[in-house]
């Protein structure tokens, strides 16, 4: 059997030195089935390390200038079961964080059926947003628009009411989404330099995700990261109903 997925299976993943950061992303949870996880794109190299997941409890991004300190609290707070709009109040409180402005931060929670809030900073770089749903949070900045933000959502929203579609389709569908209304602004068509998909089932332990992909593309003008990422994970479907 060929292979097709060039050494990649699930779990596996790129991993980036340096600060950071995202541009547009989309964390949500299924109540029902008890998964929770989140999909990002960026024109710079480090789309992974700004997605926080505790299983069986929520999801959190923290990114723009993307403040771990903040993400770990966030993950602390979720397993704690606060509500996200508390968790955003104490993560963005100024004594906490002084740069509060310039964060930009999602969350989703299994907690009393999947509670969302999102905050945006009034100096993250424009175009710069926050959409909340049922059960999901997309954020982004240094957008080509609002709409990168509008289609997010509904694609989200649309997939969740296909049964066809799994909790990771979901979430990649609604990244592809932006990347077609542009994504980050600095990358003109090509909508993003790297990409990155986390899923966590509800038993899954912690750093030990059921589902994990990266991809990237750093040469200016190749194809998207978002595009090389669909294939990946449509590479692991295919390969795992053979």
């Amino acid at each position: 059997m060929r292979r097709c997925c060039f050494g990649v299976v699930v779990l596996a993943m790129i991993s980036w030195s340096g600060t950071a950061s995202a541009t547009w992303s989309v964390v949500a949870v299924d109540p029902v089935t008890g998964e929770a996880g989140g999909a990002a794109a960026t024109c710079t190299p480090w789309a992974a390390a700004i997605i926080g997941v505790v299983p069986g409890k929520g999801v959190i991004v923290t990114q723009a200038q993307s403040n771990k300190t903040a993400r770990r609290l966030g993950e602390k707070l979720l397993q704690e079961d606060m509500p996200p709009s508390a968790i955003i109040a104490a993560i963005t409180h100024p004594e906490f964080d002084p740069n509060y402005n310039r964060q930009q931060h999602g969350i989703a929670s299994l907690v009393a059926g999947g509670r969302t809030a999102g905050f945006t900073g009034r100096r993250t770089a424009a175009y710069t947003g926050d959409l909340q749903g049922t059960h999901v949070s997309v954020q982004g900045n240094i957008l080509t628009g609002l709409d990168v933000l509008t289609a997010g959502l509904e694609a989200f929203e649309a997939a969740e009411n296909d049964p066809e579609n799994t909790f990771a389709d979901r979430l990649l569908k609604a990244l592809e989404a932006g990347a077609e209304k542009g994504g980050d602004r600095r990358c003109g068509d090509q909508t993003a330099l790297s990409a990155y998909l986390v899923v966590y089932e509800k038993d899954d332990p912690p750093g030990q995700p059921s589902l994990e992909f990266s991809a990237s593309q750093l040469i200016r003008g190749g194809e998207s990261a978002v595009k090389l990422l669909r294939e990946k994970y449509d590479c692991f479907r295919q390969e795992k109903t053979e």
